[in-house]
């Protein structure tokens, strides 16, 4: 048995990640200059990145692995490198503005559920937009010369304007974190509150899965807010335990992101994509049921599908020699599944007896023997 084998690991997802890793470690290198301006105080979030990046580079490959989803994945990658992107960027664009940015999707579902989302998905987004430039050391701020009442932005090694210590835009700099971690409470506690009031999701929840990823943003933007009050208003008391406390959580949060409900994040956007491929598949038409003649699959969809399952051996799916399990409707799949049942039950059984099926149900052996 190999190493990877015996790890539970596979070479191709593995490769990539490797690669994806080293891509961000050279970029740390480059937007750095060689690591000079790297924050030693920071190198804990940076060490974290990089595992957090392996895994959901890991991860990412993985999914995209998948039979389903490398259909999906492959028909984007086409449509990004044909000339049919010039028609299809400015609908992605605005997919991505109403299905990322303004989460409509969410909010067909519930008002409670979209606001506690948005709040999540914007207070982690401007969370992350901050504090990886600084951990990157692609961002760093100095005082202008001598003088220690101006602050001096750096971008890449770049001057990117200065601003004085006392004026708004220092305010905003400073207490954008503060912003970004009020908005992640907010939402984690509607969040709490919707998941102890909807019977569903008390029902269906699991501590690591939906539960612990709440607990450790909370405890993130609290332990960030802590710091704040004691720079502000306790002259600096309890600082260095407070920062460690800090650390310590967004390590844990950034571990644990390749492995929890937050790498939906990550996957969220390979979903205008699929949008895409829908639009298409409708603009060339549905085909029609062999069973009763109503439209009920695209096109491009059935061809995909009978590919797809011609890679999982499932072809062999036939009801006759022109008609597949795939060109049926799902009513008319549930009608032979009737049928199937009442012919084993010798006619006992057979609430669709009436209703003509223009096929037969697939042959099965081991359910149909006597």
């Amino acid at each position: 048995m190999s190493l990877l084998a015996e790890l539970d690991l596979e070479a191709r997802p593995l490769l990539g990640a490797a690669l994806a890793t080293l891509a961000l470690g050279v970029a740390v290198a480059l937007g750095s200059r060689g690591g000079r301006w790297l924050d030693p105080a920071l190198l804990g979030y940076l060490l974290a990145t990089l595992f957090a990046c392996f895994g959901v580079a890991y991860r990412y490959v993985s999914w995209i692995e998948r039979p389903a989803t490398r259909m999906y994945f492959r028909h984007t990658l086409r449509t990004l490198l044909s000339p049919r992107v010039f028609r299809a960027l400015p609908k992605m664009a605005l997919l991505a503005l109403d299905q990322i940015l303004l989460q409509r999707f969410i909010e067909k579902r519930s008002i409670k559920r979209w606001g506690a989302h948005a709040l999540l998905a914007w207070g982690c987004l401007l969370g992350f937009a901050v504090t990886i430039p600084l951990v990157f050391g692609w961002v760093r701020f100095t005082s202008e010369g001598l003088d220690a009442t101006r602050y001096q932005a750096w971008v890449l090694g770049f001057p990117a304007g200065s601003f004085p210590l006392d004026s708004f835009i220092a305010f905003c700099s400073f207490h954008i974190l503060d912003l970004a971690a009020a908005m992640v409470i907010a939402g984690c506690v509607l969040s709490l509150i919707r998941r102890k009031q909807d019977e569903g999701d008390t029902a269906t929840q699991r501590f690591d899965l939906d539960l612990l990823p709440l607990v450790l943003l909370i405890a993130v933007s609290m332990t960030g807010l802590m710091l704040t009050a004691s720079e502000k208003w306790l002259q600096g008391r309890n600082f260095a335990t407070l920062a460690f406390l800090h650390e310590l959580t967004v390590i844990l949060l950034l571990l644990g992101l390749p492995f929890g409900k937050l790498f939906h994040v990550v996957q969220r956007p390979a979903q205008l994509g699929v949008t895409i491929y829908k639009a298409e598949g409708e603009a060339e038409g549905r085909l029609a049921c062999k069973g009763c003649g109503a439209p009920f699959i695209r096109a491009n969809q059935r061809r995909d599908l009978g590919e797809l399952w011609k890679v999982l051996e499932l072809d062999g799916a036939r009801h006759s020699a022109s008609v597949h399990h795939l060109d049926l409707c799902p009513r008319c799949k549930r009608r032979l599944v009737a049928k199937a049942q009442g012919d084993r039950l010798h006619g006992a059984f057979d609430p669709f007896a009436t209703i003509p099926v223009h096929a037969e149900p697939i042959p099965d052996p081991t359910s149909l023997k006597a």
